[in-house]
């Protein structure tokens, strides 16, 4: 078997394989279930149909149970009920959400300290998400009044809209620092396509990365005397690509 790389959750380990494959049998007596009584399940073998397609694999048997490609038996140490890491959160869903959460995450790191190149494509599943999630305030009054501070430009809690340089700040210094370009640009597009704000449609991964980058625009805005001087401490802290200048207000 490839190598484990066991998750800790629950102060418990569960067994993954460095390609993340993952140990239904042990997940499921931790939360006292039993993978056979999942993979009957017409929704899941409805799910594992569609992943089948998607993947270009037979994902039933002749018997129309899900096959040995997604899910099979393993014997000797970590034996048990092994699953396709594209079916294992959605195992892990109906085991705990809170534990869906946390074999999505391990996945993912996985699949990012791999030597192999994601594509686009699979980075952008990774961090973006087609349905957007509840709103949620993401871009707090700090954020804005450091930017109000440093252009001299006026901010009364969005009544009105806010300036257009402050939409401009948030795509170059905010998105397009902290997410590649094509995350950027996949996330803006869900975002028209709903009619709801970007960070809606970007996963945990992605929003974590974003408000971090947050706190570091803000700071920067805190401490320059105008636009300029803004943009000049960005460049010199950040790498983006090309040297799109910003449009600056004239008094």
């Amino acid at each position: 078997m490839t190598n484990i790389v066991p998750m800790n959750y629950d102060d418990r380990s569960f067994p993954f394989t460095s390609d993340c494959w993952f140990n239904a049998t042990v997940a499921a007596k931790h939360h006292h279930k039993r993978p056979l009584d999942w993979l009957r399940l017409e929704s899941a073998k409805e799910y594992a149909d569609e992943l089948g397609k998607e993947l270009g694999i037979h994902a039933l048997n002749s018997k129309g149970e899900i096959s040995h490609l997604l899910s099979r038996v393993e014997k000797g140490r970590n034996g048990g009920t092994w699953m396709h890491p594209e079916l294992a959160v959605e195992f892990a869903r109906w085991l705990s959400p809170k534990f869906a959460r946390a074999c999505d995450r391990h996945i993912k790191n996985l699949l990012l300290s791999k030597n192999f190149q994601l594509t686009e494509d699979q980075i952008i599943g990774l961090m973006v998400c087609q349905q957007p999630t509840s709103w949620e305030k993401r871009f707090k009054e700090p954020f804005y009044q450091a930017l109000s501070k440093m252009s001299g430009l006026p901010y009364f809690g969005h009544v009105g809209g806010c300036p257009a340089l402050f939409g401009q700040i948030t795509a170059r210094w905010v998105y397009a620092v902290a997410l590649p370009d094509y995350v950027y640009q996949a996330a803006k597009q869900a975002a028209i396509d709903s009619g709801e704000k970007i960070h809606q449609h970007l996963k945990p991964d992605a929003l974590v990365k974003v408000e971090h980058q947050l706190v570091a625009v803000t700071n920067i805005a805190r401490c320059s005397v105008d636009p300029k001087d803004f943009e000049a401490r960005c460049m010199s802290a950040f790498t983006v690509k090309g040297q799109m200048k910003l449009l600056y207000a004239v008094a």
